[in-house]
């Protein structure tokens, strides 16, 4: 059996993963957030990119590590009645909450 197999099902994508952590900690360098996702700096400076350019975080660079906003209200793709706020840490507790 592969890792993935052992895992399961997963439908939440690495943006919604880097959404997570950020709203943890909008200071989070981005050599840890890598870390913590277990993925290379390359691909979290790529998906950093891919969400600001598509409007779903900002980016403060005014001083290092950078600041994220994030944007709550933006629409999900392909799940209109969803907003990024799903991903909020607070909501995703709640929603865990429920499988109780």
């Amino acid at each position: 059996m592969d890792e993935q197999e052992e895992r399961g099902v997963t439908f939440v994508t690495l943006y919604a993963r880097i959404v997570s952590q950020l709203a943890r900690n909008p200071r989070m360098a981005q050599e840890t957030l890598a870390r913590r996702l277990d993925v290379t700096m390359r691909t979290v400076q790529r998906h950093l990119t891919e969400l600001e350019n598509e409007g779903y975080i900002h980016v403060q660079r005014d001083r290092k590590p950078f600041t994220y906003e994030i944007a709550w209200d933006r629409p999900l793709p392909y799940f209109d009645q969803l907003k990024v706020k799903t991903f909020r840490p607070d909501v995703l507790e709640k929603i865990a909450g429920l499988n109780h």
